[in-house]
């Protein structure tokens, strides 16, 4: 998985109580279990312990909250002392950065098959919703098995900079060209 969020909560799957013997996400019950009950990206968490996937990449604007669920999981900040405090409070001090948050993208090393999972806070722009057709970006999109897209409205509307009128609408809609 290849994960782009404006922050990450990377708290394990068994903080929420769940049982996590391997193979659950081929048992029905168990896996309806997790998604009722995971509410943050604890379902990397619960999926690399299951043996659903290999591997999370989180790529977020701002450090991760908590600690690493799992050792497979990596969070690559693009701005590691950037926090939504200082997005709020000094929202022109990041522009640059949110403008241009896909040119900055790390390279990392994935094989196929993989999910792009995007949540839509990671857009804090329109400007960085751009997908230049040779980015890095456009080329996950290309290869990816299979993209998750979550909205995000509520933190999409308080993260995003003053002269902006986003919505998880407008950037699920833009990126899909």
């Amino acid at each position: 998985v290849i994960s782009l969020d404006f922050h990450t909560d990377t708290l394990s799957a068994a903080s929420r109580g769940l049982a996590i013997p391997a193979g659950a996400w081929q048992e029905a019950e168990l896996l309806r279990d997790a998604v009722q009950t995971l509410h943050h990206d604890e379902h990397f968490d619960w999926a690399l312990r299951t043996g659903l996937i290999s591997r999370a990449d989180i790529i977020a604007i701002s450090p991760q909250v908590g600690e690493y669920g799992h050792p497979a999981m990596q969070v690559h900040p693009l701005s590691p002392e950037l926090t939504p405090d200082t997005v709020l409070q000094t929202p022109e001090t990041i522009r640059h950065l949110a403008d241009h948050a896909l040119e900055l993208l790390p390279e990392i090393q994935v094989s196929d098959p993989f999910i792009l999972d995007i949540d839509c806070d990671f857009f804090l722009t329109a400007n960085a919703c751009s997908l230049p057709p040779d980015s890095l970006f456009a080329q996950w999109v290309r290869r990816a098995a299979m993209i998750t897209l979550s909205r995000e409205d509520d933190w999409v509307k308080l993260l995003q900079l003053p002269g902006e009128k986003l919505s998880g609408n407008f950037i699920a809609q833009h990126l899909a060209g």
